[in-house]
């Protein structure tokens, strides 16, 4: 497939309305990136990162109406980019719900953000109304993605698929692949049944909770800190059953002592800082990191100001140094969160610059190539279904 360059303002899917001109300016807005184009990277770091199997562990970019097969104007992620930035794997998250404050005194209500940013995205009524609905279309969105594509794009879902997906890469380095999760299981809405029908569309990651706590457990941005609750462990124990990799993105300290407490096999956390490296509520601790890396997993350095600091590619290095140095280069991967209504320095297109910048710090081609992507690759091969 030749690639393309969006000749609509909104980048909109076939068949999807067009947000109106102040929306796509807004989310061109929020989804910035920092650094001009051409990315500038030493010949020598090119090659030695088109060797490499990139995977980022986390992104957003289902929330838009955007069509990925194209070469986009707003947004992180779309294929195009993919394929310029050599990422084999893309986890392709969908976020259900974003409370926030109404910010008026007599409407001292929370409101869901989200809602309003889907329905300007142009997203069906039934997906509006329901947050297991809206994981459903997403769902559906990356199916036709995978259908659109002619081949070039493939949706993980077992490790045989991942193997035949890695050794048709080898003949066609064209080829891209999404791995689909949930962030946030309020999702469920209440119903264990729920997850089933998550795991038959194809979700095979997801973290239990998101901005706010909920019935499975608390949020490191809710009130009340909570760890797992009984639905919560129910959940769990379900989840590792079906051989769905568990995701401690935004949980709070208790949650996720919690679940490393009862994990029988790795998990991760999709994107995030450490509170070494840059100190705040979501960042995690060194004790955490380290009980992360025992049981085998991954800790993924997000590349948004929040979590690393000034938003620059020194700042993510300098948080992924920080992980290596604490519990070794095993078990630190990336976590952009691109299209996550952040601002990062750099979209898809650019990841090799982290590929130089990490072997100019003194990293080995060896331990790079895990950090950008082999210890991902590893832990899904680990944990996603043998058949």
């Amino acid at each position: 497939m030749k690639t393309q360059c969006s000749t609509n303002l909104a980048d909109s899917r076939p068949g999807v309305p067009r947000p109106s001109f102040l929306a796509y300016l807004w989310l061109r807005m929020v989804n910035r990136t920092l650094m001009r184009k051409p990315y500038r990277v030493r010949p020598e770091a090119e090659t030695a990162h088109q060797k490499m199997t990139v995977v980022d562990m986390h992104c957003d970019a289902l929330l838009s109406n955007r069509d990925l097969l194209v070469w986009g104007r707003r947004g992180h992620v779309d294929l195009p980019r993919l394929r310029k930035g050599n990422i084999a794997l893309q986890f392709f998250s969908i976020p259900t719900l974003a409370p926030v404050r109404a910010g008026i005194p007599w409407i001292p209500l929370e409101l869901d953000a989200m809602t309003y940013l889907l329905a300007v995205e142009r997203w069906p009524k039934k997906a509006l109304g329901s947050t297991f609905e809206r994981v459903m279309h997403a769902a559906d969105m990356l199916r036709d993605l995978e259908a659109r594509s002619e081949g070039l794009f493939h949706i993980i879902q077992s490790v045989p698929q991942l193997d035949a997906f890695l050794a048709a890469r080898e003949e066609n380095p064209n080829l891209t692949a999404g791995l689909l999760g949930v962030e946030g299981l309020h999702s469920l809405e209440g119903r264990l049944e729920n997850l089933d029908a998550f795991y038959d569309a194809g979700v095979r990651t997801a973290g239990l909770v998101h901005l706010g706590g909920n019935d499975l457990g608390g949020s490191a941005h809710g009130r009340q800190q909570g760890g797992l609750t009984p639905f919560g462990e129910v959940v769990l124990r379900r989840m590792e059953e079906k051989r769905m990799l568990v995701d401690l993105a935004h949980a709070s300290p208790a949650l996720i002592d919690d679940i490393l407490d009862r994990a029988t096999r790795p998990v991760f956390i999709s994107h995030t800082g450490l509170k070494g490296a840059h100190d705040n509520e979501r960042n995690i601790s060194d004790a955490q990191a380290g009980r992360i890396a025992e049981k085998g997993g991954v800790i993924g350095i997000a590349f948004f100001p929040w979590a690393i600091g000034p938003c620059t590619v020194e700042s993510i290095v300098r948080s992924v140094l920080y992980a290596v140095n604490l519990v070794g280069a095993d078990h630190v991967g990336l976590g952009s969160d691109w299209d996550g209504m952040v601002a990062t320095p750099f979209d898809a297109s650019g990841v090799a610059l982290l590929t130089d910048a990490l072997l100019r710090h003194g990293l080995s081609e060896e331990d790079a190539a895990k950090i950008m992507g082999g210890n991902a690759i590893r832990i899904v091969r680990e944990t996603l279904p043998e058949e």
